[in-house]
């Protein structure tokens, strides 16, 4: 008997575009129980829908990740890295080559949007990105990324529990795929410089309105960032409460591009690349994120009394907090070479050591923490804290309502 439904089973296999189903599969479009019950509806029987699953590399357990198509594993002179700035340890780079004999090439870009815009533009060549939570669901959903094969990257179980199956990123969702590892986390707030301004007199999102620090503010050059600041900020002000940086709503939407357009005579620059430097340099008031802080203070001798000099704040009315990812794009010049440099930074010795050039706090907060700077865990939240914080979303349709306002002010 089974061999008369081996037989059909074959035929059918060879009839059928099963091929296709098993391409969406892969590209995170069905789930493998979708498959299933369209591979049965097509009169393929249950134990040969499971088994042309498993030749795919697909396991039929919903606990682990799937498996991409076998990949070529020859190793590359080179992988590009396409990075925000001041984000990767140059030693890393180099260690990573002294073990593997591959070079990293970086290039660097400001924000997720702009990241975003230039795959979605098609360029190629980029081996490994950074995108924020949110951004790794949009690429995933426009079919950007390239699956990972868990199975290179053995370090990814160094990882902490609460970054394995984020909601941006959950292979139970996404056909029992994987599309990023988790790389640095931290948080938005500002930083102030104590001797220019006592700390104690801020420590709201509403202190970078006030017209007495005019020409003493410097803002992220961020679309999210700005407008997720000025949400918190406006919603407060006006209900006690603050809205959602994943707001939907046109009106606080509104609301908040026309602070920010406000705010703009009070602020002295709009830079995502150089908040070490104005801190640094002494600018009383500096929208950044946390290892920015830390970065100042290094810059400034790193000694007891820099540290005194730049305070890193959590706004009083809530603030956004963050995880940063390392993805394969489509277009990758080294899919192979790619898996070997995510899984050399998933090393606990390694990511330590980015933390403590990066100043940002690592995903691996215990198995790292041993090879870390203790610095770097100056700006952890507080659980309490953290009962202020908020996550992006991909806001789908309504991104480009963000798009327009933040167009608007930086035209006002």
């Amino acid at each position: 008997m089974h061999h008369r439904d081996d037989q059909r089973d074959r035929k059918l296999a060879e009839n059928r575009d099963f091929e296709g189903l098993l391409r969406e599969v892969a590209r995170g479009r069905i789930t493998r129980r979708q498959f299933v019950e369209r591979a049965l509806a097509m009169g393929l029987s249950a134990t040969a829908a499971g088994g042309l699953l498993a030749a795919c590399g697909t396991s039929g357990s919903t606990s682990s990740s799937a498996s991409p198509a076998a990949m070529d594993t020859t190793k590359p002179a080179q992988i590009n890295l396409y990075n925000w700035s001041d984000y990767m340890s140059p030693q890393v780079k180099k260690d990573f080559q002294k073990a593997t004999g591959i070079k990293v090439v970086e290039s660097y870009f400001d924000d997720n949007e702009a990241l975003l815009a230039k795959l979605k533009a098609g360029a190629t060549g980029y081996d490994v990105i950074v995108p924020s939570d949110y951004m790794v669901h949009i690429m995933i959903k426009t079919g950007l990324l390239h699956p990972l094969d868990m199975k290179y990257i053995p370090n990814y179980q160094y990882t902490d529990e609460q970054f394995k199956k984020p909601a941006y990123d959950n292979p139970d969702e996404n056909g029992g795929f994987k599309y990023s590892i988790p790389y640095q986390w931290g948080t938005t707030g500002y930083g102030v410089r104590t001797d220019k301004l006592d700390p104690a007199t801020v420590g709201k999102w509403a202190d970078l309105w006030n017209p007495q620090y005019k020409g003493q503010i410097d803002m992220l050059n961020d679309e999210r960032e700005d407008l997720g600041a000025a949400l918190i900020m406006t919603g407060y002000r006006d209900t006690g409460k603050p809205y959602s940086i994943n707001t939907t709503d046109p009106n606080q939407i509104n609301t908040a591009m026309n602070a920010l357009i406000e705010q703009k005579p009070l602020v002295r620059q709009y830079d995502s690349i150089n908040m070490k430097r104005s801190m640094a340099g002494g600018v009383p008031l500096t929208m950044c994120w946390n290892g920015d802080a830390l970065m100042a203070i290094d810059a400034l001798g790193g000694d007891a009394k820099a540290k005194k000099l730049v305070k890193f704040m959590l706004p009083q009315e809530g603030f956004p907090w963050w995880v940063d990812n390392m993805c394969i794009p489509k277009g990758a010049t080294s899919v192979y070479g790619a898996h070997l440099f995510l899984n050399y930074i998933l090393d606990p010795k390694v990511m330590g050591k980015i933390s403590s050039w990066t100043w940002y706090l690592p995903v691996e907060m215990v198995a790292a923490k041993p090879y870390t700077d203790p610095f770097v865990f100056i700006t952890t939240p507080q659980a309490s804290d953290m009962a202020r914080g908020q996550v992006y979303n991909d806001l789908g349709a309504a991104a480009r309502l963000y798009t327009q306002a933040w167009e608007q002010v930086k035209s006002a």
